[in-house]
């Protein structure tokens, strides 16, 4: 599948494209993406799972929520658009969502399941995006987008928001990163 050029996103969306390495198939990014938060998340001890760098910041366990949520919207938007639906569809407010996703009482090893379940369905989405299905464009949110674009931000928020938790929540270098 190609990379997304401009024009195919919402300009804010930017800022998760530059995130994605350069040279890496959409696939193989999903694929070794979520292998790397798994890594990184799985073996986490459950206290953890509560802690926010920052009074009024979201805690880790619903960054994970925050990435399901996400990827899920974004998964329907592409299989949307693969159909060529004409439907503008709506944007969603990320801090509405998380005001009801009650996951303090859920473990991160349970998110983790969750979003597996998410990502193994997009991989399906992305293994059945024809080329030319790739670029069809659709409406979300007031912006026209391709499938293809949604796949790659996708990766790239993902990406950003792990290397957000490796800095200000485990404390991590940024360097690690770099594998991602």
């Amino acid at each position: 599948m190609k990379r997304p050029k401009k024009g195919e996103y919402a300009p804010f969306h930017e800022t998760y494209l530059r995130e994605v390495p350069p040279r890496s198939s959409a696939l193989s990014l999903l694929r070794k993406t979520f292998k790397t938060a798994q890594q990184l998340l799985g073996h986490l001890p459950e206290e953890m799972g509560d802690h926010r760098y920052a009074p009024g910041k979201w805690t880790i366990k619903q960054v994970l929520i925050h990435l399901i949520d996400f990827e899920r919207v974004f998964a329907f938007r592409i299989l949307s658009f693969m159909r060529a639906d004409r439907i503008a569809l709506p944007g969603f407010n990320q801090d509405f969502w998380m005001e009801e996703a009650g996951v303090s009482d859920r473990a991160i090893p349970d998110l983790l399941k969750e979003w597996k379940a998410v990502r193994d369905n997009t991989i399906f989405l992305l293994q059945q995006c024809s080329e030319k299905q790739s670029a069809f464009p659709g409406t979300a949110s007031g912006w026209k987008a391709t499938p293809r674009a949604l796949f790659f931000i996708i990766i790239g928020h993902q990406i950003r928001h792990m290397n957000i938790l490796r800095e200000l929540y485990l404390n991590e270098s940024a360097d690690a990163s770099a594998n991602a």
